[in-house]
């Protein structure tokens, strides 16, 4: 049974404030919270309802709680239903605590290639983002002020777990701009109005800034860039959103090797 104190826990991860004072992550589905397993992340607890075992990966995944001792409350699918922020609920809420990293201990993993969120607000957007981050081999995100909280549930979601095998850390641009400076780690800016990305080589380090959904980079990054790059649209498109046009950067960015500047 899941105490009132755990149910309030859990509405208060889905809040704006609430969520980054208690310092945990709320993770729902079957597929994020066998990453966060992957990942070692550390597992507070679960509410785990039937649905879970109705599929095989659910049931594989309340199996390797049972063998690591995770905390597992049960409830019925209802009441589960009403936890859960998705329409459909597979069964299975993990929380779990927030992998948090700032400048310092990022810099001690010597990060060459980075991709730099500036005030992206969407949560899918930034979900899409870290996935592709994970899945073209960025060494790590900073997400900065004026952007939506990467642990926010809706952007953990779209991760689909990437979140929990990715370097992130939120911090002002006040701070990451100086930091990208000493450590000689160039800013690629998107901007529809740059050069075609696939005629651009990329140096040792870099980091991809990628901006707001209507307003684009804020001009400080703009006048801190070293080069601007565009995705040519032959279809006639005015624009791509960021998570599609950060991702097929990233894509072009890392799949076609780096040489030294």
């Amino acid at each position: 049974m899941l105490s009132k104190n755990r149910r309030q826990l859990i509405g208060r991860l889905k809040t704006r404030k609430g969520r980054p004072k208690e310092g945990l992550v709320l993770v729902e589905g079957v597929r994020s919270s066998a990453e966060v397993m992957a990942a070692g992340a550390e597992i507070r607890f679960v509410v785990r309802s039937p649905r879970l075992l109705d599929t095989e990966a659910g049931r594989a995944l309340a199996s390797r709680w049972a063998e690591q001792g995770v905390e597992a409350d049960e409830v019925e699918d209802a009441e589960l239903a009403e936890l859960s922020d998705t329409e459909h609920p597979q069964g299975v809420l993990c929380v779990c605590t927030e992998p948090g990293l700032d400048l310092a201990r990022l810099g001690d993993r010597d990060p060459r290639k980075l991709l730099l969120l500036d005030a992206v607000q969407d949560p899918g957007n930034m979900g899409t983002l870290i996935r592709a981050a994970r899945a073209f081999g960025v060494d790590a995100v900073i997400v900065l002020d004026g952007s939506v909280d990467p642990w926010n549930p809706k952007a953990v979601r779209g991760a689909a777990g990437a979140s929990f095998h990715m370097h992130i850390a939120r911090e002002p641009w006040a701070e990451a701009g100086p930091w990208l400076k000493e450590r000689s780690i160039e800013i690629l800016a998107a901007d529809a109005a740059g050069e075609d990305v696939r005629s651009f080589q990329p140096g040792s380090s870099w980091a991809l800034a990628i901006g707001n959904e209507g307003a684009g980079l804020r001009a400080e990054i703009g006048a801190a860039a070293a080069k601007r790059l565009a995705i040519p649209m032959p279809g006639g498109a005015e624009s791509l959103n960021a998570g599609v046009a950060g991702s097929i950067l990233l894509y072009n960015l890392l799949t076609r090797g780096s040489v030294s500047p």
